[in-house]
């Protein structure tokens, strides 16, 4: 499938970025994948690849380093770069969060709620009571939440309640080392009306679905 490394530019240089996209012919639903502020390069593009191959166009650009200000900024240009790409369809855009993009990627899907239909975040911090119920009254979309085995952060509850006061469609996965793939496919096929699955189910999940 068609991969590239490509430069985005913003306000104070250039954002670096990978990107996967399938090879067959249309426009795809694009996934915006944030990866955590010192996460290995080749980690964020096999899990690309690993979403290209099942239909979508993958944008995964490269954090480390950056201010939190400055990731901010990455992650809204990237969202723009989509809008002028001719092999997306962006009426419909998903986020996947790891680590610090996964506070990030709740964050941006509240932020442009317009826009972003479906968004997992993995391994997020949390945030207090006062960002947990702006977030959840804006963001428009479903939530997938991911949390590692043995170390659910004492913030968590705060983001669910919050969720399910707002009304927001939500489930939780709780894993060991990777999420369970063939759920998170399902994930973001039903936010973003796209058809992927996958044979196998990754390693070590459990899902517990707490807003049908």
């Amino acid at each position: 499938m068609p991969e590239a490394r490509i430069e985005l530019e913003m306000d104070d240089g250039a954002l670096d970025a990978f990107v996967a996209c399938p090879d067959s012919p249309g426009r795809k639903p694009p996934i915006l994948l944030l990866s955590r502020r010192n996460g290995p390069a080749k980690t964020a593009e096999s899990r690309a690849r690993r979403l290209s191959a099942h239909n979508y166009f993958v944008l995964a650009p490269d954090l480390s380093g950056l201010s939190a200000d400055d990731r901010r900024e990455a992650a809204r240009a990237c969202l723009d770069h989509l809008t002028d790409e001719r092999r997306v369809d962006d009426t419909r855009v998903g986020v996947l969060g790891f680590g610090s993009g996964a506070d990030l990627a709740l964050a941006l899907a509240a932020g442009r709620a317009e826009r972003i239909a479906a968004v997992a975040a993995y391994g997020a911090r949390g945030f207090g009571p006062r960002a947990v119920l702006e977030i959840s009254q804006k963001i428009n979309g479903l939530v997938r939440l991911g949390y590692a085995m043995g170390a659910v952060p004492a913030r968590a509850g705060l983001l669910e309640a919050a969720l399910n006061l707002s009304g927001v469609l939500f489930d939780i996965e709780v894993y060991e080392d990777e999420p369970r793939w063939s759920e998170l496919l399902d994930f973001f096929g039903r936010g973003l009306g796209a058809s992927a699955s996958e044979s196998d189910d990754g390693t070590g999940a459990a899902r517990h679905a707490l807003n049908p």
